[in-house]
């Protein structure tokens, strides 16, 4: 009697011990995967912002070189607050579809 509890208990402390196992290398993965991914959209949302400031400072030294700088620079601003306009807009609705 006492052999087979003593069998279980091992048994147990063995599934636990297995279990353990298989949970610290998941939440490895997890953790790999998430710094991956962070890692990645900090360099896209870095690209974007890069590649849409110099978008944006191209499109006033081309307004400059046709209009004063006051009127380049209104033109630019505006544009600016119209696209964050809509992707609010895009981003509220999409938010109320949930």
């Amino acid at each position: 009697m006492v052999q087979r509890v003593v069998a279980l208990l091992i048994a147990v402390v063995e599934l636990l011990e297995a279990e353990a196992d298989r949970l610290t290398t998941g939440i490895r993965r997890l953790l790999v995967t998430g710094a991956l991914v962070a890692i990645g959209a900090t360099l896209v949302a870095a690209g974007l912002v890069g590649g849409g400031g110099f978008l944006l400072w191209s499109l006033y030294l081309t307004l400059l070189a046709r209009m004063p700088d006051a009127l380049a620079a209104l033109i630019v601003g505006l544009g600016v607050w119209l696209l964050l306009g809509v992707a609010t807009w895009l981003a509220v609705l999409r938010l109320r579809r949930r």
